[in-house]
């Protein structure tokens, strides 16, 4: 049954590594607006996600949105993510 459920799960998104985030820290933030972000899977092609950045840098960005089991996050390359307008937004 465990070998079952594990083998259905939904694999995690690949991230970067904490070294492709250089020097720069990460700034966090609350706000969390909203992006799309190509995200890499280690078992099916990339696919843009509607997802609210949480933390970046001059390199970096953390995405966040809700999958299937919850709220999945992962760190992807800063060209990978663009700007998505929310109904009722200006500008």
């Amino acid at each position: 049954m465990r070998e079952r459920i594990f083998n259905e799960m939904p694999a995690a998104p690949c991230t970067l590594p904490q070294q492709a985030f250089g020097p720069d820290p990460v700034r966090w933030t609350r706000e969390k607006p909203p992006v799309w972000a190509w995200v890499s899977w280690p078992d099916r092609p990339a696919e843009r996600i509607a997802a609210h950045a949480t933390g970046w840098n001059d390199r970096v960005v953390c995405v966040e949105w809700i999958g299937d089991r919850g709220t999945v996050n992962t760190m992807v390359w800063r060209s990978a993510v663009t700007r998505r307008s929310t109904p009722g937004a200006t500008g």
